[in-house]
């Protein structure tokens, strides 16, 4: 994940830049790179800010919540990429096997593929009855 630098920083380079102080120099006195820079000159001239921009979950928070669970309960059976074909063909949105271990993990579930009862089986249906 990409360092966010704060706002009061990101002002101070676009000042610096702004009384005509170069790139180059600037990148050496605040310690942040050219290509940063350039961002944040984007963003000003597109948003009229350098406020970072709010991060996103992205599609994985739709592996939340009762209809996830309901998905899990009717495709339990599936491996984990069988599960994002299926995801997929359901919702339309596509996502990696990882994030479906990921999103059972905090179900409480387990993906291990060897007959017996597992630890994670033990408490789930404990936590059920």
């Amino acid at each position: 994940m990409p360092k966010v630098y704060g706002v009061d920083l990101r002002k101070a380079v676009l000042r610096s830049l702004d009384e005509g102080q170069s790139k180059s120099a600037v990148h050496r006195l605040f310690h942040v790179s050219r290509s940063t820079i350039d961002h944040w000159l984007a963003l000003r001239e597109q948003t009229g800010s350098v406020s970072p921009r709010a991060m996103h979950c992205g599609a994985t928070s739709s592996l939340q919540g009762s209809v996830f669970e309901e998905f899990v309960q009717r495709h339990a059976h599936a491996t984990l990429g069988e599960m994002a074909q299926a995801w997929h063909q359901e919702t339309g949105v596509s996502l990696t096997a990882m994030s479906f271990s990921r999103a059972l993990r905090r179900l409480g579930w387990t993906r291990k593929k060897r007959v017996g009862v597992t630890r994670s089986a033990t408490k789930r249906r404990a936590r059920s009855l």
